[in-house]
């Protein structure tokens, strides 16, 4: 009896929640390679001219020249360089006017676009908010996603508990090919819901993190018994604006001069340059924080001491991607990411199947 609540319940979450996870699971496997798709895709508006022996990219201060006299009526908001030298640079601008993609060698604007208007910023969209407006803007939109990311990981607790109750577990994980479709199906629905049942859960929890962040800041802080840092904005009180925009990454980069700038704020009036360095680690980037005249560094926030908390918390949008530990475990995300669809459609079929064989 207390078998068939529990596979009940598994069936009305499944219903509840079908087309959201649907959508979540097939437009995540795009997400997982989809910068190398959108490359394929338009590599005009991407793809760098690439450094020869002696290349090297423009000064900045060059590039924002550039940029204002071909669009006198943007201003710079912040510099994305990321690690790959072949790839364009993404300059986001300010007062919502969009970004630019920049040639880094040339100075020439590859595309000017707003964030939804390009194919990996609009499935993101499409993904993250069901193609509302801003989630911070439109909090409901976020809860909702954010709930049925919840469902899943219930989904997942209740579909091994329903594998935990029955004797002889082990047995029911084999798939023989041999038996009946029903059999065949319900046994690898719940072989490969046992054997990624962590992996969805760390996927679906790290996906809730992106927007409910004071809840689950809690919970890996009262899991862990650590507390996880904010970074801290320096006090700009009686320190001068930058001038000097190349001579202060130079100065941010003498922090840590064996790694590369991967990504900085330009310089603002009243902030500082903020810069993030780092190695080959994606997760552990350091901040740097640059101003007065001349620069000089005002803050650091140092990455290579985090303890589990703030690593998980600077780590949980690469867990999210699968992007956080090579080649394979991309791979795996791809497949983990579709994996939702395939409970969800074979669960229904699974339903329909036993109501069609109770009736006959």
């Amino acid at each position: 009896m207390k078998y068939r609540y529990v596979r009940r319940l598994h069936l009305v979450l499944s219903l509840g929640a079908a087309l959201p996870l649907l959508l979540l699971s097939l437009t995540g496997v795009l997400l997982v390679y989809g910068h190398e798709l959108q490359d394929w895709i338009s590599p005009e508006h991407w793809v760098a001219a690439g450094p020869s022996a002696d290349a090297a990219p423009l000064p900045y201060s060059e590039l924002i020249e550039r940029i204002a006299d071909e669009k006198p009526d943007v201003r710079v908001w912040s510099f994305g360089i990321g690690r790959d030298p072949n790839r364009a640079w993404t300059l986001w601008l300010a007062d919502g006017a969009g970004i630019l993609n920049i040639d880094p060698y040339t100075g020439t604007i590859l595309d000017h676009y707003k964030n939804d208007e390009s194919p990996y910023g609009f499935v993101v969209a499409l993904h993250r908010r069901w193609l509302t407006g801003d989630p911070v803007i439109t909090p409901g939109i976020r809860h909702f996603i954010s709930f049925v990311s919840l469902v899943l990981i219930g989904q997942v607790l209740v579909g091994l508990a329903l594998w935990l109750m029955p004797a002889k577990r082990m047995q029911r994980l084999k798939v023989d090919f041999s038996r009946k479709p029903r059999t065949v199906v319900l046994r690898l629905h719940q072989l490969t819901g046992v054997a990624t049942a962590v992996i969805l859960i760390a996927v679906a929890f790290t996906g809730m993190s992106l927007y409910w962040h004071g809840p689950i800041e809690t919970v890996v802080e009262t899991v862990t018994g650590q507390e996880i840092r904010k970074r801290q904005e320096p006090d700009m009180t009686g320190v001068a604006d930058i001038r000097d925009i190349d001579a202060a990454v130079r100065v941010g980069r003498s922090a840590f001069p064996d790694q590369q700038v991967l990504h900085f704020r330009a310089p603002q009036p009243g902030k500082a340059l903020s810069m993030g360095i780092g190695g080959d680690d994606r997760i552990r980037v350091n901040q740097v924080w640059v101003g007065d005249v001349p620069p000089r560094v005002l803050a650091i926030d140092r990455a290579d001491d985090l303890d589990a908390a703030n690593w998980f918390w600077r780590a949980r949008y690469w867990i999210h991607t699968g992007d956080f530990a090579g080649p394979v475990v991309r791979a795996l995300w791809l497949i983990v990411a579709l994996l939702p669809a395939g409970y969800v459609l074979s669960g229904l079929w699974l339903y329909l199947a036993r109501r069609k064989a109770r009736a006959g």
